[in-house]
């Protein structure tokens, strides 16, 4: 995966004069200003201006001394792209003086080279006196020669823009490793009595990404447009007053297509067929998993790009979740009479599994495995289904999924809800069909009741209890991010440590794919008392340090974090002001929930984006292999679907977006949990000293080149 880059790249932020900032603002100016003055933001390349608009074509500047002379191979773009014009200039300059040998005449050649076996291929640069027949490098992996006679034809070089720049224009037609021949024939005049021909190995990009950073802000643009253009219609249909929300199911069409009988299961029935797809191609085709269908699509697709349906529309993945559907159809099947286990109706046992699947996937490398892929999908539909026999409604779904608890959390911020529109109609009403279920609908699976759920945690928008209600008392409506963080009267103790330890998982698992890892985790050995290197197999070792950093991190970092700052909060304010030190942890935990969202949008973002397309080929070939559709050997090396600089921006936004929405969240909980606005400013300070402490390393750990999620 490319690096990401960084730099001093933000310029000129200030303050306007006469702006009232507070805390808040101050807090805010601070993170940009480490962002800035600490490199962690990004910042265009800088251009290579010591030839024009040509920069170096390998990786590094090679420059090569034949006859007397230095050739050094130029290009733009650097490296050339498939299928576009690539202007290459050979610079020669007379060996020692550094003088332009001028009014020369140069040929220049671009051929594929072989496919490497095995790796991919450094950039280099070979050379001889006369025209090769074939030359080997063993390091390449594949022959780095042509023969003369299967090089397509030189094409004479001008002498272009600056004194010994001899320039042709030549267009790769595919990407991967190429040669780049140049012949020098004569120089200053003076013939060469036998050519001397110079070759450099070229790794040609493939071309660029579909989306580039400003068609990306122009689809953004457009989609908030669009969305804001139908409101505006829909409103107006409706007759609606200034300052009344809308409710989305007073929409007629709306209303039709999320309360008919076929919306979720014509959506449920094919994702279990998909699933059952994967844990056949899991346990039957390739174990790469680069080239797995159930590897590239559970791990690098879904496992990467479900975070993001969190963020907009809450836990709308559940209402179609294959899983869901197996426990669903089992408890309707089997009508069990029990309960879930009262000691376990919390959060505690999904958490743990949650960890246990993340410690996995860093160890046991379970996203490099297709059987071991399939074989987690096996278990998982195994214990849904089990559930669904054993106990009543969606108990796999609200006490078992690994990912239940993170999805709850990470809900509370979608800008969508589905609540009771009047308290005191549904206190007038005694069947609480919403609930209970009747004719009409089977009542909320989750055991939610719709009359105080105030907050998205484990709705799943299923609308049975708008199917239910005979009142047509529930609306659908939009609202701004991460209210539930704040305004929710529910605050429970698991969760809050959820949020806490997922603060440190997103932090240290993305640590754990940057270059300086595996040196961190040596000199920490080397710290400790006992020194295990030496008596211990480095391989052995590093799992051993690496479990150690994650399930500590998770487990007492992350929450000790939070707890300090609770336990300094409450230090700050009157004895008959404070709250108790569970309660605080409670309440200031659900603060740095969007901080642990961030660190995961922009972890997942790099690999979505960039390693994403891989899905294509990897369907290529599943198509051709097992359905004889499609012809050709795929295109492996297929490009990022936005463009790699975009990238860093995208993160950086997210992670201070989400900074600001954590301070914000913060100041609300403080003032709702002290009262007094004093005493909430006194408060609240320690909390934000965490989130600028852990924003601050997030963003130092982006700064560093990030690893992929499988080989590319």
């Amino acid at each position: 995966m490319r690096a990401s880059k960084w730099g001093s790249g933000i310029r000129g932020w200030g303050l306007g004069r006469g702006q009232q900032w507070g805390p808040l603002g101050l807090l805010l100016t601070v993170a940009l200003v480490l962002g800035v003055d600490l490199g962690f933001l990004p910042s265009p390349a800088a251009a290579h201006g010591e030839h024009g608009d040509a920069a170096p074509a390998l990786q590094g500047r090679a420059i090569v001394q034949v006859a007397g002379y230095e050739v050094e191979l130029l290009s733009n773009p650097a490296p050339p792209v498939a299928g576009q014009p690539a202007k290459l200039v050979a610079a020669v300059r007379e060996a020692g003086t550094g003088r332009a040998p001028s009014g020369g005449r140069v040929l220049l050649g671009l051929a594929p080279a072989a496919p490497p076996e095995r790796g991919r291929p450094n950039s280099s640069a070979q050379f001889t006196s006369a025209p090769p027949t074939v030359n080997s490098n063993s390091a390449f992996g594949y022959p780095l020669g042509v023969p003369h006679s299967a090089f397509p034809p030189m094409v004479p070089a001008s002498e272009d823009a600056w004194a010994g720049n001899y320039t042709a224009l030549l267009r790769p037609e595919r990407q991967g490793p190429h040669l780049v021949r140049v012949e020098l024939q004569e120089l200053d005049g003076r013939r060469m009595n036998t050519p001397a021909v110079v070759e450099f190995s070229v790794d040609v990009a493939p071309p660029p990404p579909l989306v580039n950073g400003t068609m990306l802000m122009v689809a953004l643009i457009a989609g908030g447009a669009a969305a804001g253009a139908w409101v505006i219609r829909a409103r107006a249909s409706l007759g609606m007053t200034q300052g009344v929300r809308l409710n989305l199911l007073d929409v007629a069409w709306v209303r039709r297509a999320l309360v008919g009988p076929w919306l979720q299961p014509s959506l449920q029935v094919p994702l279990v067929l998909i699933t059952l797809l994967l844990v056949l191609l899991g346990f039957g085709d390739t174990q790469d998993p680069a080239r797995n269908l159930a590897t590239k699509l559970t791990w690098t697709i879904w496992w990467a790009g479900i975070i993001f349906t969190f963020v907009f529309m809450g836990r709308a993945w559940c209402y179609v979740c294959p899983y869901g559907g197996l426990n669903d159809w089992a408890e309707r099947l089997a009508r069990p009479a029990r309960m879930f286990p009262k000691l376990l109706r919390n959060l505690w046992l999904a958490t743990g599994l949650f960890l246990l699947l993340t410690w996995a996937d860093e160890q046991l490398g379970v996203v490099r495995s297709p059987a071991v892929t399939a074989w987690i999908l096996v278990v998982l539909a195994v214990l849904a289904v089990g559930a669904g026999l054993l106990y009543q409604r969606r108990s796999f779904c609200r006490y078992l999924c690994p990912i239940g608890g993170v999805i709850g959390l990470y809900s509370m911020l979608a800008p969508v809800e589905l609540r009771a529109a009047s308290s005191e109609i549904c206190r007038g009403d005694r069947t609480k069909a919403c609930y209970r279920g009747n004719e009409q609908g089977r009542g909320c699976p989750m055991f939610e009741f719709p009359q105080v759920m105030d907050r998205n945690t484990y709705c799943t928008l299923c609308m049975e209890c708008v199917k239910g209600c005979p009142l047509n008392n529930m609306t659908l409506r939009a609202r701004p991010f991460g209210t539930d963080l704040w305004a929710s009267a529910r605050r429970q103790f698991d969760e809050g440590y959820l949020a806490a330890a997922m603060m440190g998982v997103a932090t240290v698992v993305t640590a754990a794919m940057i270059a300086p890892w595996q040196e961190w985790i040596v000199t920490l050995g080397r710290l400790l008392p006992v020194n295990p290197i030496g008596w211990m197999r480095p391989i052995t070792y590093l799992a051993w340090a690496e479990s150690l950093v994650f399930f500590g991190v998770a487990l007492a970092v992350g929450p000790g974090l939070v707890l300090g700052a609770a336990f300094l909060a409450e230090r700050r304010v009157p004895r008959q002001a404070r709250l108790g030190l569970r309660r605080a942890f409670t309440t200031f935990a659900y603060a740095v929930v969007p901080l642990g969202l961030g660190m995961h949008l922009v972890h997942n973002l790099e690999h979505l984006l960039v390693e994403g397309p891989g899905i294509v080929p990897v369907f290529h070939q599943t198509a051709a292999t097992f359905l004889g559709i499609g012809a050709g050997e795929p295109d492996w090396r297929i490009g990022p679907l936005v463009s790699p600089d975009v990238i860093p921006w995208l993160q950086v936004a997210i992670l201070l977006a989400l900074f600001t929405l954590a301070m914000v969240v913060a100041h609300r909980l403080a003032r709702s949990a002290y009262g007094d606005a004093a005493v909430a400013a006194r408060a609240m300070v320690p909390l934000l000293a965490l989130l600028v402490l852990v924003t601050a390393v997030n963003l130092a750990i982006l700064g560093q080149p990030m690893g992929a999620r499988h080989p590319m």
